[in-house]
């Protein structure tokens, strides 16, 4: 069977040769468009989508994280109809829009634009495209509810002056700007200082700024201020009459006693605040409680909140659920009850959730004695436990209205009905699935293949037809008719936004990233290995178009120490904008490129036997795949990618090339580091953990500060084990990321003795390289780095390729 597999495998590459296309460039990943948000009005008649530009238009890059959403322009589909997607605003070419919820009666929109540092909302109406500007600035909602409809023409918002500080909003541009201005006034001889304390000298942290809680009349068209704080989220009472609001608090100082700091570890306390949005008027009940983030729920009748919470002051006090009346009112309910936590990826996460069943709150908890978490109805007589009899993992609701809830669990979906009856709906196996809504939403419908077809359901339990949307295609919204709109791309990472009705014609309405149409893409193709422990793994292989046995190309290992791919990682897909350990750009210069599957346990340190399961992998793929070389491998990784690649390099010779970004090289500095923007933008970057969390409880794992466990860090730390590599060295990093001297150190201490180490250093970047100059002269140094450390390539087309100019790029000048 094999030996046909192999012929039929050769009969398709011959064929895709035949056809090959250009490859894949830097000027192509820098011109990709995105898709962002998609929703479905209320009522079913409008499709409304975000369509992001070319990545490299954007009219600045000092937004990080959203310099994207600078390009971003929103459009709308008429499904009354056959027209075709219209832009719902008039473009402004230097700002970027996007859409929150839809009112109520479905016939206006929340939209956000975007421009320099400013993030004006404003109303539109979908049927004609006229907005109303509201003059207020609000944050994204990445994490957390800004802006809600208080009913069809009023609207509840976090705003704040543009200039104020924000993790958001303000992230880069704050930082860049608040330094230049220290240093300016310390040239004038004014102060430029910042005072900071922990203990009894913590009241020198500057407190978290105060931001507005308006509300906008679009009949008037104007806004007033109903109360000010340091207001995080918000939740509107059903009836409209009221905002629960999260409001930051003091900073959480951890303390000895404290075995190990999590990386989810909250920085700050969260304080409820219920206003009045007739009259202002605020009230604190239990003004000692701690809130966990997006875990409340409002009752039907608007009169009592429920809420995960926690009133003691231990640093890592565990979170129960509580009661909050309208009135004033609060009381803890089922203290036996706790919120479950997670650990994932380094992260430890808490995973409880809250709703109603007539009057009496439901959640997702644990007793302190189960060893799984389950869904409980506090009632005045007691919990009741209403999934137990349910197979685990019993998740988050899928959706949720006034008549029940969806829980997947794992003998099936589960309704759990206002009557407090559980009942499984729909046997375990089939996939269900909910898409993705505003921070503090959850969906009310959900949509799967029930006998076949394709069915919606919504928590009453009933179904009806649906749309069948492709099994490849990503489900971006769903409607009360059972319309889907979905993401559909091609091997070529060209992607089409695609409605689909039932009993219909799917309709493509718009499309992104046509000009990768005639661009050579690497697919994936899975190699099986064992893991340390004798487990079953999978990694991934990406090689070039017109690759051959005994072409001995060299192979580019993209390590995350930590991650486990049983699937090929979405990232790496083609049309992903993705910039930095870019798999397709390093595949089109000829390299074969290997991303490896690397488990490491909750407990174990992350170096042990690192070196020695990545060339397990990297073996295995050759036996696989002999088309490239065992013996000419380079390894590069970002952030903990980065640190996988200088330790990897540290425990084996074979490597012949290592390219490092944003890695943590020394555990015991990166535990007490605070990144530049909590020294410059205190107010909401401070925090008295740092990245404690990430080195004890997190990625890290160290279980421990650093005085506590000082030679498991040093055992992790690859710059105390720099005498150990052998090959050359690229670095790279961002002067705004949280501690340049992680590659400082390591480049002095190469140098030191005398080692081949470069240094590729970026003003005004952070964590991951986003300027598009700096993103072309990265590339282009870190390929003339490999070509002269590993020798000549051949293209994807099967020619030899000379080894890159190592002239400087404008973008950094030797001199520099």
């Amino acid at each position: 069977m094999r030996t046909f597999a192999g012929v039929a495998l050769a009969c398709v590459l011959i064929s895709t040769q035949a056809q090959a296309g250009r490859p894949f460039t830097i000027d192509d990943q820098l011109a990709l468009q995105d898709f962002g948000r998609t929703t479905f009005s209320p009522d079913g008649r409008w499709l409304i989508a975000e369509r992001f530009g070319r990545y490299e238009d954007a009219p600045n890059f000092d937004h990080e994280f959203l310099d994207h959403a600078t390009t971003s322009r929103i459009f709308v589909t008429d499904l009354a109809s056959a027209s075709e997607p219209r832009a719902l605003l008039v473009e402004d070419p230097k700002a970027g829009d996007t859409f929150g919820a839809v009112s109520p009666d479905g016939k206006r929109l929340l939209v956000f634009r975007l421009k320099d540092h400013r993030r004006e909302m404003g109303v539109a109406i979908l049927a004609t495209g006229a907005v109303v500007w509201s003059g207020l600035t609000v944050d994204p909602e990445v994490w957390t509810a800004q802006a809600r409809w208080r009913n069809d023409h009023e609207v509840v918002a976090i705003t704040r002056a543009p200039e104020a500080a924000s993790i958001l909003l303000g992230a880069g541009w704050q930082t860049q700007a608040r330094t230049t201005a220290a240093w300016a006034a310390n040239g004038r001889g004014a102060y430029s200082g910042v005072a900071l304390g922990a203990g009894r000298f913590a009241y020198l942290n500057p407190s978290p700024p105060d931001y507005g809680l308006a509300v906008f009349d679009i009949q008037t068209g104007r806004s007033r201020v109903l109360a000010t704080g340091p207001f995080v989220e918000l939740l509107i009472s059903p009836n409209g009459k009221t905002a629960a609001t999260s409001q930051d608090g003091e900073l959480i100082q951890p303390d000895s006693a404290i075995g190990v700091v999590r990386f989810s570890s909250p920085h700050r306390r969260r304080r409820l605040a219920l206003v009045d949005l007739d009259s202002g008027a605020v009230s604190r009940p239990c003004p000692a409680c701690d809130l966990a983030p997006g875990t409340w729920a409002w009752s039907s009748d608007s009169q009592a909140l429920v809420a995960a919470a926690r009133d003691l002051p231990a640093f890592d006090a565990p979170y129960g659920y509580w009661r909050f009346g309208v009135q004033g009112a609060w009381s803890p309910l089922a203290p036996e009850l706790r919120v479950n936590t997670v650990a994932g990826g380094g992260i430890a996460n808490l995973t409880g959730q809250a709703a109603w069943l007539g009057s009496d709150p439901a959640v997702l908890a644990k007793a302190a004695d189960a060893d799984r978490p389950d869904w409980w109805r506090l009632t005045a007589a007691g919990p009741v436990n209403l999934t137990r009899s349910f197979a685990p993992p019993q998740g988050r609701a899928l959706a949720i209205d006034d008549s029940g809830l969806l829980v997947s669990t794992g003998s099936g979906l589960v309704r759990l009905g206002q009557d407090g009856r559980a009942r499984l709906v729909a046997p375990a196996g089939l996939a269900w699935q909910s898409p993705r809504a505003l921070p503090g939403q959850v969906g009310d419908r959900i949509i799967g293949a029930v006998g076949g077809a394709p069915r919606m359901m919504t928590p009453t339990g009933r179904t009806q037809p649906a749309a069948s949307v492709p099994a490849e295609a990503r489900l971006a919204a769903t409607s009360v008719h059972g319309d889907a709109a979905a993401i559909v791309k091609d091997a070529h990472g060209v992607r089409t936004l695609t409605l689909y009705r039932p009993k219909a014609t799917p309709r493509p309405l718009l499309t992104i990233n046509a000009n990768l149409g005639g661009v050579d893409f690497a697919q994936p193709v899975p190699v099986q290995h064992k893991g340390p422990h004798g487990e079953a793994l999978t990694s991934w292989l990406y090689l070039p178009a017109g690759h051959r046995p005994g072409d001995a190309r060299p192979l580019i290992v993209v390590p995350y120490a930590g991650d486990r791919h049983d699937r090929p990682p979405a990232w790496f897909e083609p049309g992903t904008v993705s910039p930095l350990t870019n798999v397709q750009l390093m595949v089109a210069k000829g390299y074969a490129v290997l991303v490896p599957s690397l488990p490491i346990g909750l407990e174990d340190e992350p170096s042990t036997g690192l070196a020695e399961a990545m060339l397990a992998a990297v073996d295995a793929a050759h036996v696989q795949h002999p088309e490239f070389s065992p013996d000419r491998l380079a390894v590069w990784g970002h952030s903990f990618g980065g640190w996988t690649a200088l330790m990897v390099a540290v425990q084996s010779p074979r490597f012949g090339a290592v390219i490092s970004s944003a890695p943590p090289a020394d555990l015991v500095t990166i535990h007490g580091n605070l990144r530049p923007a909590s020294l410059t933008v205190p107010e909401v970057y401070m925090t008295l953990t740092g990245m404690q969390g990430w080195a004890e409880g997190g990625q890290g794992r160290m279980g421990a500060p650093p005085w506590a466990a000082w030679d498991r860090y040093v055992r992790n730390s690859p710059l105390f084990h720099l005498d150990k590599i052998t090959a050359p060295v690229l670095l790279i990093y961002g002067d705004m990321d949280y501690d340049p001297a992680q590659v400082t150190a390591v480049f002095q201490g190469l140098s030191r003795q005398g080692k081949d180490v470069e240094l590729l250093y970026y003003r005004g970047e952070g964590h991951v390289v986003a300027n598009p100059a700096n993103l072309r002269d990265l590339h282009q140094r870190a390929f003339a780095f490999l070509a002269e450390a590993l020798g000549p390539v051949a293209s994807p087309t099967g020619l030899q390729t000379a080894a890159p100019s190592k002239a400087a790029s404008p973008a950094i000048r030797s001199s520099q």
